[in-house]
């Protein structure tokens, strides 16, 4: 499987350093000044997005990008806005499994 289909939240996202993962989360704030936003997808995760990344706070979005070896933080190499009615708390919970059955993943 490509490399961008491990999904993470945030309790094992430090498990992925220096790795390409995929997260669904909330828009929790953004940064403009700096290009970060915190999202929230069990538990806040910090986003490193570039300037056209059309990001609005509470909105939905799939990130795909590298996270950071040392500050786990995610530099967004791909942003996709997911529909109001996407389940959140269930995509967190495909993501702690993740590491549980990585046969039935990769």
């Amino acid at each position: 499987m490509d490399a961008a289909s491990i999904r993470v939240q945030a309790s094992t996202i430090k498990d992925y350093g220096g790795r390409i993962v995929r997260v669904v989360g909330r828009v929790e704030n953004i940064d403009f000044g700096s290009n970060t936003a915190t999202i929230s997808a069990g538990g806040p995760i910090e986003v490193i997005t570039n300037a056209n990344d059309p990001l609005e706070t509470g909105k939905i979005y799939e990130i795909i990008g590298k996270v950071g070896a040392s500050d786990f933080k995610i530099n967004a190499y791909s942003v996709t806005q997911f529909s109001d009615n996407t389940n959140v708390e269930l995509h967190s919970r495909l993501a702690a499994l993740v590491p549980k059955v990585p046969e039935l993943f990769y």
